[in-house]
């Protein structure tokens, strides 16, 4: 197991593009950053600058907490705070950007940033007072498509004109649709998938993935892992669209693991579960950028980087 504490493919062109494996490094091949990571729950990369990274910042895992200590890091030469525990943040999650907007899910909340003026104060979009487990965040093109896990709601936000916000114009989360224990977001192509998990914890027949054909809203969603129940967090398609990447935290075994859904399978895709070589704990929010996976493993205050 190699130690490393930067973001070293998308800076310094190792790999040059996704999909792209980095000259030297071999596949399955998994890096380890621990510096400045306290609770890492959601990634997403930033292209050519590298990969940002949502922490709680507390002393104790709790995802609705409301300490005020949560904050975002930059993993670049070296991982440096692009928004700092000032208050603003409390257990943040999944996160989007649009121009100089960073929106962040918190505990009840968006929060957006501006990215161009980090001096400027950050402005709340909050959602109903039942919807605490604010979750993921999934750019799609003028609007967001936010995942409320306690609830199972999906929500959009108009971010058209995200100038508007700091003109005191907050866009009002429209809920759109319902899945149960609604968490991680991806698309490829005009096919949506989310994630399914519990929050009690206690994972049933509805926990799986599911994919929605948003040309064909009507046809509704479909868990392509029924029979396959667990308490799935993080997803991410391969840049080609063949493969969804997906983090687990209980298996049927009651373990945590990483693996991928093979999406070329046809009407029973086929699971694919990986080897880290690492006992995972929680593994949260994954993304892919420049070749590599990025698994934030929650409990554990590590980031796993896997050569794909």
């Amino acid at each position: 197991m190699k130690r490393i504490f930067f973001w070293f493919a998308v800076c310094f062109g190792i790999a040059a593009a996704d999909g792209v494996q980095a000259e030297g490094v071999e596949r399955g091949q998994v890096y380890t950053v621990t510096e400045r990571i306290r609770f890492n729950e959601g990634t997403l990369p930033i292209k050519n600058k590298g990969i940002l990274l949502s922490n709680f910042g507390t002393d104790t895992l709790d995802p609705l907490n409301r300490e005020g200590k949560g904050y975002v890091l930059l993993l670049d030469k070296s991982p440096r705070v692009v928004v700092p525990a000032s208050g603003a943040l409390n257990a943040p999650k999944g996160m989007a950007l649009k121009e100089d907007c960073l929106f962040v899910a918190d505990v009840g909340c968006v929060m957006v940033f501006n990215l161009k003026r980090p001096e400027s104060r950050p402005v709340k979009i909050a959602f109903p007072a039942e919807d605490l487990f604010v979750n993921d965040i999934l750019a799609l093109g003028d609007f967001l498509l936010v995942s409320v896990t306690n609830t199972g709601r999906l929500y959009a936000i108009d971010v058209k004109r995200c100038d508007a916000i700091w003109r005191g114009k907050r866009p009002v989360p429209k809920r759109v649709a319902s899945i149960p224990g609604a968490n991680g977001l991806a698309e490829y192509e005009g096919r949506l998938f989310v994630a399914s998990y519990d929050p009690d914890g206690k994972p049933g027949e509805e926990n799986g993935i599911y994919a929605i054909d948003m040309t064909m809203p009507e046809s509704g969603p479909v868990n392509i892992l029924a029979g396959r129940a667990g308490q799935y967090d993080g997803i991410a398609v391969a840049p080609d669209g063949s493969k969804l990447y997906f983090s687990n935290w209980h298996n049927a075994e009651g373990k945590a693991e990483v693996g991928y859904v093979d999406l070329t399978a046809g009407k029973e895709p086929a699971v694919t579960v990986l080897d880290l070589g690492v006992e995972l704990l929680g593994p949260a929010d994954i993304c892919i950028s420049a070749g590599y996976l990025f698994i934030p493993d929650l409990p554990a205050n590590k980031l796993y980087i896997l050569a794909l």
